[in-house]
């Protein structure tokens, strides 16, 4: 049992072209030597251009498979990514509460999945409703973009809705690459309630499929193997910035993050 990999119990969607999603999260999270046990949240229409459908499943099986799993499994880290439904952040909320019972520490880290990078909507106003009332007062870290922190807020200012998100147990990171910027750095800002943290990265060109899932479930998989958040903050761009250096296209749209060793 020495070598047992640490354990990242994740929920997200399914997307075809393998950039995000579900197997974003597997291969980001094997690339840090953790373990992910993955729970499809919903079933997704997409190409890599934009997402045109969302076929959520069913909240008594994210429930069931997720229950089943952890009544064997105890994980080291949560990553959420795409929800799909209300009912979803429910059953989610739920199980985390539970799960906490045992383990109050378990580190939650939601990726605010609320939009596709070609632009359709991903979520309704209840959901974001019971993400806000029942599923952030959960988690850890939250890695919104602009867009994302300041739906969530409600506002228009994304440094003030990541400073709004932000309370004693929540820390927020601001991504930077959805912003209007013409500038030729990326920000990032890690929010707490008392302290901002900042880093600054090359603007890539191009547009990336999957890269808040790889950034994420990177995070996931550190905290999963006990690194501290700044920490794991900290790696976790590094080593999402060189997948996103490395990457590929399959097909017309966006680029695919490369998330493993290239074979020479």
């Amino acid at each position: 049992m020495n070598n047992r990999p640490p354990v990242v119990l994740t929920f997200s969607g399914l997307d075809p072209t393998g950039g995000a999603g579900i197997q974003a999260d597997i291969t980001a999270q094997a690339l840090v030597g953790s373990h992910c046990c993955p729970i499809v949240t919903s079933y997704t229409t997409q190409d890599t251009h934009n997402v045109y459908s969302v076929q959520p499943v069913n909240g008594d099986v994210i429930e069931n498979s997720a229950r089943c799993l952890v009544r064997d499994v105890r994980p080291q880290a949560i990553k959420i990514g795409l929800l799909g439904s209300a009912e979803a952040a429910k059953v989610i909320s739920a199980l985390i509460r539970d799960i906490r019972i045992d383990c109050p520490t378990l580190p939650v880290i939601f990726d605010p999945v609320l939009a596709a990078g070609g632009g359709t909507n991903l979520s309704s106003d209840q959901l974001i409703d019971i993400i806000r009332e029942q599923l952030l007062p959960l988690c850890t870290l939250i890695t919104p973009n602009t867009f994302e922190a300041c739906r969530l807020a409600n506002t228009d200012d994304a440094h003030d809705a990541a400073k709004q998100l932000a309370t004693d147990k929540l820390s927020v990171l601001l991504t930077g690459t959805h912003d209007e910027s013409t500038e030729a750095r990326v920000h990032n800002r890690l929010f707490s309630k008392a302290s901002e943290t900042e880093w600054h990265w090359p603007r890539l060109q191009g547009e990336y499929h999957g890269s808040g899932c790889t950034l994420t479930s990177v995070i996931a998989g550190l905290m999963a193997a006990g690194y501290s958040m700044i920490e794991a903050v900290e790696q976790s761009q590094s080593i999402t910035m060189d997948c996103l250096t490395n990457s590929f296209p399959i097909g017309q749209g966006q680029l695919i993050p490369q998330r493993k060793p290239k074979i020479s």
